[in-house]
């Protein structure tokens, strides 16, 4: 439970949000209503694997190169890693998702 003092913050809180942004409040006030409603939340269906292996292999060598950079102290690795992570996010997004057999 709140105490008095923290219940009169949060709604000074709310108050100020509201202000700031009524957009963002609508859009968190309709979703809280669906989930309490118990409407299932649509969420976007793209994932590493469906983009397919090049991605998923890139994203996992970045990823191995961030960790053996960061263990080294070597900031050319680390940062061959990150270039490596950012194009495999890249391409994962711009190449048509595949759909997998069992969810067909």
């Amino acid at each position: 439970m709140l105490s008095d003092r923290e219940r009169s913050q949060f709604s000074l809180i709310e108050q100020s949000l509201l202000a700031a942004d009524p957009l963002f409040v609508s859009r968190c006030s309709a979703l809280g209503r669906r989930l309490r409603r118990g409407v299932p939340v649509r969420r976007s269906a793209r994932s590493m694997h469906a983009a397919g292996a090049i991605p998923t292999v890139l994203l996992a060598g970045g990823l191995v190169l961030l960790v053996v950079g960061g263990a080294a102290a070597a900031v050319p690795i680390v940062v061959t890693g990150i270039l490596m992570a950012m194009a495999a996010l890249g391409l994962a997004l711009t190449t048509p998702q595949r759909t997998r057999p069992d969810t067909a």
